[in-house]
This record gives structure tokens, sequence and C-alpha cells, in this order.
């Protein structure tokens, strides 16, 4: 019977040393907090939560994850990042009103979505050649950034990633790029053939010679500009290409055939030629509209044609698959297709959007939505239940039950047993 009530509490003090050991196991495993407030995982690769009291930070070697939100709407002023950080959650640095300094990992795989949001003080930013993204509303609200660099490496950008950048003037794209190129500070796609984003700072425009398409969004919010000429290369103006623009003037040439909708623009005056897509466009909205000779239509296109030559701050690429896109677009002027947060307007026109659909500037499925997500890597854990609780506990209170089981059963026993010897003695 000692033998049973022995194994009893060999069972219970073995469940208290498992709880003790898992206790002190997920106290270890869940962080180690260094002197300046960085929380890291128990094998310091990942940069899990920031507690310090601001300033500036610098993070440790070694780490290879930044988590989601980590340093978000902390008074932060300035982040060196080391070369082994590859990635990072979203808005890791959103709201951080202060930070005016960052240099960025030469590893980093993208500039995931809200990832400066609203970093007020921010003035400029280098992308490192290794990211390959910029996501939506990367850069939202940044209102003392002036200037992007693009690398060669990006071949993804959002089309709200800038949004709500009122300083920004110039976005410049190395040269290499696939995908994007740069001309008089706006981004355009690698043959310089469609106009994809204008800088909300910018005050004027030089449109490169040779573009066929001013894209869907592409002068959205650029409240600095009150005059566009269109060079005559032009045939298309998308959807939207003008939304909440300070655009009162613009010059639009023969050769532009299709204009589509713009949702909260009205010009003052449109200037072109009589019997052109422009002067159907101006009387369907009620807007005035002066006809150019043709001499006077030409010298202006020329003239913009020449600045366009000597404002060129980017080369064209060679190999670019998308090719020129000159058709015309033949449907209803009056659909709007615009674009809305995360989605992302492709080298080629169409618009990748965040369901995972794919369609044409004027709204043609080329891909039908996915059901997929974007999948994120965040460091193994111990599993738990639906409530958050560790198994490893289930088994403590498995072990302790069985040795007050294995107690109650040895003195059961040993009750039956006096027992009988008393009735056998009696």
């Amino acid at each position: 019977m000692k033998r049973g009530t022995k194994i009893g509490w060999f069972l219970i003090a073995l469940s208290v040393i498992l709880s003790v050991w898992v206790i002190v196991s997920q106290s270890s495993d869940a962080s180690q907090a260094t002197e300046s407030g960085l929380v890291l995982s128990d094998d310091g690769t990942v940069l899990e939560d920031y507690t310090g009291n601001g300033g500036a930070v610098t993070i440790p070697d070694g780490v290879t994850t930044i988590n989601a939100g980590v340093f978000a709407s902390k008074d932060i002023t300035s982040v060196v990042m080391p070369s082994s950080v590859t990635s990072m959650g979203t808005g890791v640095f959103s709201g951080c009103t202060s930070l005016a300094s960052v240099s960025l990992s030469s590893s980093l795989n993208g500039i995931p979505e809200e990832t400066f949001r609203e970093c007020l003080s921010l003035g400029s930013v280098t992308i490192p050649d290794s990211a390959t993204s910029i996501g939506s509303n990367a850069f939202y609200g940044c209102a003392s950034l002036s200037s992007v660099s693009i690398p060669a490496s990006v071949s993804s950008i959002s089309t709200d990633a800038f949004s709500g950048c009122g300083n920004l003037s110039n976005i410049s794209v190395a040269s290499g790029n696939g995908a994007y190129a740069s001309s008089d500070g706006c981004l355009y796609n690698a043959s310089k053939t469609r106009l994809l984003l204008v800088p909300e700072g910018k005050t004027s425009l030089a449109i490169a010679a040779g573009t066929t398409t001013i894209g869907t969004g592409a002068l959205q919010d650029c409240t600095g500009i009150s005059t566009v000429s269109l060079p005559n290369s032009v045939t298309t103006i998308e959807a939207n290409a003008f939304t909440d623009s300070g655009v009162e003037t613009i010059t639009i040439p023969a050769s532009v055939t299709s204009i589509a909708a713009q949702s909260s623009w009205t010009p003052s005056t449109i200037y072109g030629v009589s019997g052109s897509a422009a002067e159907k466009y101006a009387k369907d909205n009620n807007i005035v509209f002066v006809v150019l000779g043709d001499n006077q239509d030409d010298d202006n296109n020329d003239d913009n044609n020449d600045d366009n030559n000597n404002n060129n701050n980017g080369g064209n690429t060679n190999g670019d698959n998308n090719g020129n896109n000159n058709g015309a677009n033949n449907g209803d002027n009056g659909s709007n297709n615009g674009t809305s947060d995360g989605d992302v307007v492709n080298p080629d026109g169409s618009i990748t959007h965040a369901d995972g659909s794919v369609t044409t500037a004027d709204g043609r499925v080329i891909k039908s939505a996915t059901n997929g997500g974007t999948a994120s890597h965040t460091k193994d854990a111990t599993p738990t239940t639906a409530d958050g609780i560790d198994p490893r506990y289930f088994l403590c209170i498995a072990i302790f039950a069985g040795g007050i089981g294995v107690i109650l059963y040895s003195r059961f026993n040993k009750m039956k047993y006096l027992s009988q010897n008393h009735k056998d003695r009696s």
C-alpha cells in the first residue's frame, strides 16, 4: 500500500515541477528585452515589440524580421536597421510623427503597406536595391517627404503608396528598372508610354515625349498644377486621371481619341481642335472649349516636347515587354474605372486589385478574384488551444490528477484491507 502512496506523491511532485518548467519556458521563449526597450524573440531574430522612451533607435544585428506595428505611434526620431533584416510586417513606423531619418536594411525585400503612414517629419527615403514592392499607403500622409528614389529591383508600386504626400515633388527611378522609369520627377512605365503618377507636390508638369496614355489617377490630388499641355503622342486619357487635381486649363491635341470620365474635376477651359474628342468632352461636361488653329496647336506641342527633352531625368530600359499602349479606348467614355486602396497599377496599364483580380484600365476583367491571402511569416511558437492556453498545462493537470487518484486508490485498498482483517479477527 505504501508503494502506491509513494507513486501518487511522485506524480504530484512531477506535475508541480513540470508546471514550473512550462511557466519558466514560456517566459524565456516569449521575449528578451534589451536596455533600449527593444523586445526580441528568444533567439534574437524577431523584433517583437518596443517599450523604449523614443529618440534614436538602432536595431541590433541578427534581427531578420520586424513584426507589424512595433514602433507605431512611438516618439522615435531616427532608426538604423542592420543588413540582417529581410522583412517587416505592416505599419511598422505608422504614426511616428517625429521620425526624421531612416536607414533601411540593404536586404529588405519590400516596403509593406502603411510602413511610414503619417510620418510627418520624414524628409527623404532611399529604398534599398533588394526591395521589390511598395505597398498600399506605404508613405501615406508623409507631409515632409520631398523626394523618393526607387531602385531597379522594384517591380510593383501600389497606386496609393504616396497618397497625401503634399510636399513630394520628385520620384526618381534607377536605370535598369524593367517595370518603371521617371521623367521630370514623375513615374512612368519602363518605355515611358504611360504616365502612372505625378507627385502631389509638383507645381508644373512636362509630360515625356512619346507618352501615349495618361493613366488612371495619374494627376489625382495634384492641386499645385494649374496648366497642362499634352504632347501630340497622347491618344488616351483614362478614367479619373485628373480627379481632385488643380488643373484649370488643359491643351488636348487631336491625337487624343479617348477621354474617360473624370470625377471631381471640372477645368475652366479646354483648348483643342474642332471636331476632336477634346471638344466632345468639353461639350458633354459643360466646359468652355477654345478652338486652336493647326499652327498654334503644333507650336504648343512642339514647345512641350522641347521641355520634355530638357527635363528628361530617366532613361528608357531595353527589353520592355509591355510594349507601347497605342490603342484607343472606344468604349463608353462615361464609365468610371478608378482605383481603390491597395490596388496596383501595372506598367502595362492593367490594374491588380486587392482581391487578386486584374482588370484593364477600361474595366475589362483579365483575371478573376482569388480567395488566397497574402502569407506572412511569424516565429514558430508552442501551439495553444482556442482559449490561448498552453496544452502542456493540461498534461500537468492530468499527471497531478493521476497522482491524487493513485493515492486515493491506495488508501481505499488499505481501508478495505484493514476492514477485512478486522472482520476476520471478529
